[in-house]
């Protein structure tokens, strides 16, 4: 979430640079929306959110379209398009009351742990626009971690197995961890914990860490996820953990990506539809094939000794002839809108959102409704399983967070409905009424 929001503020920071010098200037690029709007003057698009406290006023250029985007709150009432950033979302702070042509747009990249009422259809269906890690929003992000097509192919950090069994640092079994969020809905840390009893692990991240980066590393890594250095470092080992923070249909993060283009193999929980978009039918050892975490260490030890075994989960590097033949992969590069490392004008996620819901807003003749497939994600937490069959230990914190995740989506869908203003007072009375009577258990 922290990398997410650094992104979300250094667009803004880099637009308010931009106004500053075109006001300095004299361009009469950034107009005056204090005067009453003409008919000559484009669409317009009004971001929001508190965390934008600086005067954001743009005009956005989207193909043939054209539309005017702010923050400045005076303008809701001629606004034709109001956008929501998903981890910046205020139970307190939604614009009411709502105006017929108001269409709410929703961008939110991450799972439901910092938002929890958002997978809720009470919640949903009230905006028209999504652009979510779904494959059925509006906007889909569901490739945005994987650079592009070739990063899958590129031999630019492969390492022959022969080349990863020869560390005489490491065991055979080479597995690598890089992970700083401990506490997540998919007991990631519980796994990974138990799996070290039977398989040796080199933790580099704050969780469960028993080795350092080298020092050029240690400085942000967090923010610089396909660097070079850091790929190259990691590319060495035979197998990379990639346990998603949250379970949820197609939200596939770099945790999936990296590894595979590294050419390392990825051990992967999380997606529940992580199989539709693999490279090839076998590009990864899921953890959700084994009972346990010692059934998964058996597995790895044989794979880590048998150089055809091993490979055969990286033929997208090795086979020239068509290395990835997942046809569904390939036609959601081709077409995807948005991805990492994009540097083209216009390429950043928030301007290509605006110009999303500008599209929208100037073509759209029909009033759609977004609901639960367009941010999919279980109520209950899916964990991955120990032996034990216990549950991790943070689970029930987890479930008690969407049970209230809940109780507030159906009071936000009650106050939407109303149409009226109301005061973060007057919610936080409503959830503790709702939660003392258990009106909201899942």
């Amino acid at each position: 979430m922290m990398r997410l929001r650094r992104r979300f503020l250094a667009f803004v920071g880099g637009v308010v640079v931009i106004w500053f010098v075109f006001l300095l200037m004299g361009s009469d690029i950034i107009m005056d929306y204090d005067r009453p709007a003409s008919k000559e003057e484009p669409v317009e698009l009004l971001w929001w959110s508190r965390h934008m406290s600086w005067n954001y006023d743009v005009e956005r250029q989207c193909g043939i379209y054209t539309c005017r985007v702010t923050n400045k709150r005076n303008r809701l009432k001629s606004s034709r398009g109001v956008l929501f950033y998903g981890s910046a979302l205020d139970v307190g702070d939604f614009p009411l009351p709502r105006r017929p042509q108001h269409a709410w747009a929703l961008l939110h990249e991450e799972s439901p742990r910092n938002v929890p009422f958002v997978p809720h259809n009470e919640f949903l269906n009230h905006f028209q626009v999504t652009s979510t890690f779904s494959r059925f929003s509006n906007f889909p992000l569901t490739t945005q971690y994987l650079p592009s097509g070739g990063a899958l192919t590129s031999t630019d950090y492969y390492v022959s197995f022969a080349g990863k069994s020869a560390s005489a640092h490491r065991p055979s079994t080479s597995v690598v961890f890089l992970q700083s969020d401990c506490d997540t809905m998919t007991g990631r840390e519980d796994y990974v914990k138990e799996l070290m009893k039977y398989v040796e692990v080199d933790s580099y991240g704050a969780c469960l860490q028993n080795k350092k980066l080298p020092k050029s590393l240690q400085k942000d890594y967090l923010n610089n996820l396909y660097s070079p250095e850091l790929l190259k470092f990691l590319s060495s080992y035979k197998f990379m953990i990639a346990i998603e923070n949250a379970a949820c249909a197609d939200y596939i993060t770099e945790k999936f990506w990296r590894p595979l283009v590294m050419g390392v193999v990825p051990i992967y929980f999380g997606s529940p539809t992580i199989k539709y978009w693999e490279p090839n039918n076998k590009s990864a050892i899921y953890v959700s094939d084994f009972p346990h975490p010692r059934a998964l260490a058996k597995y790895l030890h044989e794979v880590a000794e048998n150089q055809t075994e091993y490979d055969s989960y990286r033929s997208h590097k090795i086979t020239w002839n068509r290395p990835i033949k997942n046809k569904k992969l390939n036609y959601s590069l081709l077409t995807r809108q948005y991805h990492i490392g994009d540097t083209s004008p216009g390429g950043s996620l928030f301007e290509r959102f605006e110009c999303s819901v500008c599209r929208y807003v100037l073509t759209s003749t029909r009033k759609t409704r977004a609901n639960t497939t367009h941010y999919d994600c279980p109520i209950e937490p899916e964990y991955a399983h120990l032996e034990s069959q216990q549950e991790p230990q943070n689970v029930a914190d987890w479930r008690s967070m969407m049970q209230v995740g809940k109780c507030q989506a159906k009071i936000l869908d009650t106050y939407f409905r109303r149409n009226r203003s109301y005061t973060k007072a007057e919610f936080d009375v409503e959830i503790n009424r709702r939660m003392d009577e258990s009106d909201c258990v899942l």
